[in-house]
């Protein structure tokens, strides 16, 4: 047997029908069977011989089959090109290789230079960023297509030359490069558009905010370097960060000492991060349950629903930013006091704490968060008001009216031990409003307190639920037949 046919049988190869295959590896160098194999546009090809087999582990091979397959306008485009039909072909060494072999980096708007700076690859930016076209060349000698031949063929100059212009835009899409390079942290892809001119202000300022709303403290502070305004676009930045919590306090912090205003529309980002909370749920509730989002309708599965609340509503610390924001100046009596009244609705205990820790005014439009923190059953919080001085009989004793029409037995009794009388109106409006809702025990409380159980507006809802009229022992007065057979 010939050594040729025992290396194709080491290869794993099948033979030729009477076993006398020529050895191509021995009669074609190397070169020729490279481009045998990128022609023919046969992958099976490979496993005709070793040679075959070891021009397609070639990654410049593989690179000039792609381009051959896919065309030069083509290979490149983010629709059709090697990125749809061979993914796991595309990489910064094989896009390299395209380039020199004479891709075109134009194609689907200049795809290739998005997807390099969301990959991070510098030197495919770097080298697209550099190549250059000459203008001033005949229509003739660039050839039918000028974007390519521009700088591969007859219309190539060198980058030095007076009248070369860059192939590529660089504030393409309102610099969508240098946004999407800043959204994703790639620092050195920002600092090479930022010397290809690209506007690190382009879009109001959209590449700062989308570098603080993803966490992304080199990003931002390059940015910042490169002379990017912390107060553009009303600090859009730092309002990015606020939303996005403590996850982000570095660059919120970052923000403030550049510049950008913590007062900027009346104090938006103290009411942002004092609604979004400090990330602990009152004590009772789990995720599912807590105030942030009612559950999707979309699931009709109770497990699915279940398990996409864990993961969306699961609330995510602000307080730390709350504080940061309160020692640079922000105003805790903002718009109203509605920081406070936003904080004590969504049970945010150490929210409330450093708002009053820094004059947050209780008493505003008559207690509000005291009344707020009643209806929604926060009975720690309820306390903690209450320490601070807050006034129980504002309002007709409002606080007791609203925790009775939410069904908080609990607040109920705080209340009452704190001092509101249930005998007075206030205590009647509560007990018409927890008859309304059908809360037994709420009731039961109230009457036993000393609640008016006679009041005909509250004996009119009792009446209606047959567990509230059971409980207090209510009876409905047969009617009159003084008229039915008139």
């Amino acid at each position: 047997m010939s050594q040729a046919t025992t290396d194709d049988k080491a290869a794993g190869q099948p033979e030729k029908a009477g076993g006398c295959r020529p050895a191509l590896d021995r009669v074609l160098p190397f070169d020729i069977l490279c481009d045998i194999f990128v022609f023919a546009q046969w992958p099976s090809l490979a496993r005709v011989s070793r040679g075959f087999h070891e021009a397609s582990q070639s990654m410049a091979v593989r690179a000039r089959y792609c381009l051959v397959e896919f065309g030069r306008r083509r290979v490149l485009d983010g629709r059709l090109g090697l990125v749809v039909r061979r993914p796991q072909m595309l990489s910064q060494a094989t896009v390299l290789l395209l380039l020199n072999l004479g891709a075109d980096p134009c194609a689907d708007d200049q795809w290739i230079l998005r997807h390099a700076c969301a990959q991070g690859w510098t030197p495919i930016v770097r080298k697209l960023l550099s190549m250059r076209r000459n203008p001033a060349l005949p229509a003739a000698a660039r050839g039918a297509v000028s974007s390519l031949d521009d700088w591969r063929g007859a219309g190539a100059v060198q980058p030095s030359t007076s009248t070369a212009q860059a192939l590529l835009d660089v504030h393409a899409d309102d610099d969508a490069a240098l946004r999407i390079a800043a959204r994703l942290g790639h620092c050195a892809v920002l600092r090479v558009l930022a010397d290809a001119g690209a506007a690190v202000d382009a879009a109001g300022g959209e590449a700062l905010a989308l570098a603080a709303s993803n966490c992304r403290l080199d990003a931002a502070r390059v940015l910042l370097e490169l002379g990017a305004d912390a107060r553009a676009s009303q600090s859009q930045a730092l309002r990015a960060a606020v939303l996005t919590g403590d996850a982000a306090l570095e660059v919120t912090r970052l923000l403030i000492a550049h510049g950008a205003d913590v007062r900027v529309l009346d104090d938006s980002c103290l009411m942002a991060a004092c609604y979004k909370g400090d990330g602990q749920l009152p004590p009772g509730l789990t995720p599912c349950d807590s105030p942030i989002a009612a559950p999707p309708r979309r699931y009709r599965k109770a497990g699915t629903c279940q398990a996409s609340l864990g993961d969306s509503t699961r609330p995510v610390s602000h307080i730390d930013t709350v504080r940061l924001l309160l020692a640079h100046g922000a105003d805790a009596n903002a718009q109203g006091g509605r920081c406070l009244v936003y904080a004590c609705a969504r049970g945010w205990e150490r929210t409330v704490a450093a708002l009053l820790a820094h004059g947050a005014d209780l008493h505003v439009r008559d207690d509000e968060p005291l009344r707020e923190a009643a209806a929604h059953g926060h009975l720690r919080l309820l306390r903690l008001l209450l320490a601070a001085g807050a006034d129980l009989h504002t309002s007709s004793d409002a606080s007791l009216r609203c925790a009775a029409s939410g069904g908080h037995v609990d607040v109920v009794c705080e209340l009452l031990a704190a001092g509101i009388d249930a005998r007075a109106p206030g205590g009647v409006l509560a007990l018409r409003a927890a008859a309304r809702g059908g809360w037994v025990r709420v009731v039961t409380t109230l009457v036993a307190a000393g609640a008016d159980s006679a009041d005909p507006d509250f004996r009119a809802c009792a009446l209606r639920s047959r567990s509230i009229s059971r409980a207090l022992n209510l009876s409905v007065e047969p009617p009159s037949n003084r008229f039915i057979f008139q």
